[in-house]
């Protein structure tokens, strides 16, 4: 199904009957990465899952969007079909987007289920050798096309993988990267779970540490085992720990 929200067509499923539940998905991901999930909890609750703007069956946005106009999408999204308060289960990325929503639209949201959050750095070195790079690809870029080509090369050697797979998602993810929460998480007043996996190398520990210290009314779940994607990596670990916080019997 589609919805035309804020000058976008975007994609979503919807199953089952009950208590709305709003399930958001990470860069580079889709609503079908939570399939599995979905299914299982449409047996208890009504499940959206939609695909951002740029991602999955749903076009790139019509200018480079920020974390905030996501989060006017959503809200619009929600006003659309009609669905709402909402519990938002969100992952990486999408969870940059609730977090938001949950601060400006407090009554739109009743609670969170927050798995490997992004949304607040941690300052680290960057390494000689990433910073020598940067330095010589830089200087590369002003000796025309040749110099060209070797920034280029010299750039994909350090970029993240989301950056180089982007494409005309490129000044949007630029844009998100570089937006800090920290700030936003004592706004957060809702009930939430941080269910993070314990080997997470993308949205450490560390980072769902900083959350739980940040929105008072919060409770970290670590799943052993899993990494950046629990809800795949184990399923009935991470089903159970939201089925007991949303109280679903």
């Amino acid at each position: 199904m589609y919805a035309e929200v804020n000058h976008c067509k975007v994609y979503y499923e919807r199953a089952g009957a009950g208590a709305p539940l709003l399930l958001l998905h990470g860069w580079g991901a889709s609503s079908q990465t939570f399939r599995p999930l979905l299914l299982r909890l449409a047996e208890k609750r009504t499940v959206v899952a939609l695909d951002f703007p740029g991602f999955g069956l749903s076009p790139v946005p019509p200018s480079a969007w920020g974390t905030e106009e996501y989060a006017e999408m959503v809200k619009s999204f929600l006003q659309k079909i009609g669905l709402g308060p909402v519990d938002v289960m969100a992952h990486s990325f999408g969870a940059r987007v609730a977090i938001l929503l949950a601060k400006k639209y407090p009554d739109a949201v009743k609670s969170l289920v927050l798995t490997g959050a992004a949304g607040v750095r941690i300052k680290r070195s960057v390494p000689l050798y990433k910073r020598v790079v940067s330095k010589i690809g830089r200087v590369a870029g002003y000796f025309g096309p040749p110099g060209g080509w070797i920034k280029q090369k010299l750039y994909a050697k350090i970029a993240s993988a989301d950056y180089l797979n982007a494409g005309k998602m490129r000044p949007i993810l630029v844009k998100v990267v570089n937006e800090d929460l920290t700030g936003v998480l004592p706004f957060v007043s809702q009930p939430t779970l941080l269910a993070w996996g314990a080997d997470d190398r993308e949205t450490t520990l560390e980072a769902g540490r900083i959350m739980n210290a940040g929105i008072k009314n919060s409770s970290m779940k670590v799943i052993e085992g899993a990494g950046h994607y629990p809800f795949l990596d184990k399923p009935d670990q991470f089903y159970a720990a939201i089925k007991e916080f949303l109280g679903m019997e």
